[in-house]
């Protein structure tokens, strides 16, 4: 028996913060699998459980009205947020995390340590929300009817008062950045960063009920040489194919980037247009004082001649000078814009280097293994790969496992 609110000895036990499919019918029992026991679905515990459209419209119209009310051209208006984020390639409708401690081994849901590793995540998910302000919970339920406990925490990251698009958008690098979750390359990510956090704050909670949490990825001595190289060379191959679709991502965002920029560049061409015709309906027109007619008083000049047309000619500078300072404020924005861009192609640049001698590495391995053993090392990770996606459902045993930024569109 544990020891802190348990008493006894302390024990070991790993911990797991995996990304999830997102499965929400599984989550919430609409859809049984064949891993889950009937009989013990009573013992699970619903946190909350509200529709993801109803999630969107509740946290996005506002910012989704003021943001269309902008808009001059009818092309810009978003009619749908939920579908525009279903069919992004730079972010996804919800993220999903699996938290787990232990395993079926040491962990089982049906027993004493069951109820442990129950009390130990309910506890953990009630620090979750207050921590993880910009991340919104909708969905989040603790299944004890599989083979081990684990929690599903299913969220929409949200940032708010945001310069770009809607005020309020989805957007999981900027959430994990105002938590304070700022990336230091593509080793230590927002991701990465928010993930270890995470695994310390459930390392806390176990402690509390004698629990020690331990890490599983220690180096694997008891391979042979050559299946160690295969390993590593498998490892690099999995590495490169994640930078290269980071790499695309990040393309893809700065490509949509610049089209909305060249919009709002076009507008405001548009804009200064505007402003040259309305000055060129006055250029033409007298502005000179006439003649005072015969006979008539200076008063009378002044009231109905003079002054109208001194009113009108104020009248005429004031919008001019309106619409000045309004497009050259925008002009302003726009060539601020055009520069952060400009850095962030750079940027680009620099990784597109990287990426390439990245390659160039992968070429020399290829090129040292031969292209049947590259294919083979390829072909056996993704039957692992697919392996472990089997195990996960029924057992959810897992290590340490990254919480990569990869936005895709529904699941």
């Amino acid at each position: 028996m544990p020891c802190g609110k348990n008493g006894g000895e302390s024990i070991d036990r790993t911990v797991s913060i995996t990304l999830g499919k997102g499965c929400l019918t599984h989550n919430n029992r609409s859809f049984i699998a064949e891993n889950v026991d009937g009989n013990r679905s009573h013992l699970n515990v619903t946190y909350c459980n509200v529709p993801l459209k109803e999630t969107y419209h509740k946290l996005f119209d506002e910012a989704l009205e003021k943001y269309n009310a902008k808009q001059k051209r009818a092309d810009r208006r978003i009619p749908d947020y939920y579908e525009k984020i279903r069919l992004s390639k730079q972010e996804k409708l919800f993220h999903e995390v699996i938290v787990q401690v232990g395993n079926v081994a040491d962990m089982s849901a049906v027993g004493e340590n069951g109820e442990l590793a129950k009390r130990i995540l309910d506890e953990y998910m009630q620090g979750f929300i207050k921590r993880n302000h910009t991340l919104h919970v909708f969905s989040a339920h603790l299944h004890m009817d599989e083979a081990t406990p684990h929690l599903h925490i299913d969220f929409v990251p949200i940032v708010t008062n945001s310069k770009r698009g809607l005020e309020t958008r989805v957007s999981l690098k900027q959430a994990l950045l105002t938590l304070g979750f700022e990336g230091e390359g593509r080793e230590n990510t927002e991701g990465t960063q928010w993930t270890e956090s995470e695994k310390e704050h459930l390392a806390e909670v176990m402690a509390r009920y004698g629990v020690r949490r331990i890490d599983v990825d220690k180096p694997h001595e008891h391979l042979s040489v050559l299946d160690y190289k295969k390993q590593e060379r498998t490892r690099e191959v999995e590495e490169l194919t994640e930078q290269a679709q980071m790499l695309q991502e990040s393309n893809d965002s700065m490509r949509e980037s610049l089209d909305e920029l060249k919009d709002e560049l076009s507008e405001l061409s548009e804009d200064k247009d505007n402003i040259h015709l309305e000055m060129s309906k006055y250029v033409g027109e007298e502005w000179e004082l006439p003649e005072v007619p015969p006979l008539m008083s200076a008063k009378t000049y002044r009231t109905k001649i003079a002054q109208p047309l001194i009113t009108k000619l104020k009248d005429v500078i004031r919008k001019l000078i309106v619409n000045v300072v309004e497009i050259s404020k925008m002009w302003k924005q726009a060539l601020n814009e055009k520069s952060r861009f400009a850095g962030r192609c750079r940027d680009l640049e620099r990784e597109n280097d990287s990426l390439r001698k990245d390659a160039k590495k992968f070429g020399i391995v290829r090129d040292k293994l031969g292209e049947q053993e590259v294919q083979s090392i390829l072909q056996k990770a993704e039957e692992e790969r697919l392996a472990k996606e089997i195990i996960k459902q029924p057992s959810l045993v897992g290590g340490k496992t990254k919480f990569r930024d990869k936005t895709r569109g529904n699941r």
